[in-house]
């Protein structure tokens, strides 16, 4: 009795050491740190999750792409359509080449933008040549040829206004993300949120 009594613990000691080899290799090495390197990694988990969270809540308050939103896409497509009509007939006023040049170099600025600031500034300059352009040609053309220019040019500024409509319209948002942009910690390395401008 006394010999099964004594053998008992040495029993036990493989078993707890079977349960110390099953730790998972992360506790081990958690343990192994020294209170410096644990307070270091924590320091780097708060950050990641705070680059993380505002990322997330910018992301969430950020509208969709410009072009995605409404009639954008086909709204521009007509404006510019509306741009090569009105171009089409000033040519026959035959004006200095820089008004047509002007024009085209815009139209194709307005073709390559992408986000809702680069549409905003080349509409803008599609705008002043479009207008330039009809001013100067208007004098030097016949009464038909006057009337077609016109209409070009009335459905071209029909066609901003819906543009600016839609703009109105994502701004609301685009905005109050901006202002979400402004109050975050980690807004330098965010993208800033995109905005139309010019309205």
């Amino acid at each position: 009795m006394a010999a099964a009594t004594q053998q008992a613990p040495q029993q036990q000691a493989p078993q707890n050491q079977a349960r110390k080899s099953e730790r998972p290799p992360l506790m081990g090495a958690l343990q192994g740190l020294s209170r410096t390197a644990g307070i270091a990694i924590l320091a780097v988990l708060l950050v990641v999750s705070l680059f993380v969270g505002n990322f997330r809540a910018l992301a969430g308050a950020t509208p969709k792409d410009f072009l995605r939103q409404g009639d954008v896409q086909s709204i521009i497509e007509d404006r510019l359509a509306a741009a090569n009509n009105a171009l089409t007939v000033a040519e026959r006023a035959q004006l200095d080449e820089t008004y047509y040049e002007g024009v085209k170099s815009a139209i194709a600025a307005m073709e390559e933008a992408d986000t809702a600031r680069e549409i905003g500034r080349a509409d803008q300059a599609l705008t002043a040549a479009v207008s330039q352009m009809v001013v100067e040609a208007t004098d030097q053309l016949d009464s038909e040829n006057r009337t077609m220019l016109q209409r070009a040019a009335d459905n071209f500024a029909e066609q901003g206004s819906f543009l600016r409509q839609e703009a109105r319209s994502y701004n609301e948002k685009a905005l109050k993300a901006e202002e979400l942009y402004e109050k975050l910690p980690t807004r330098f390395v965010l993208a800033q949120p995109d905005v139309y401008e010019g309205l």
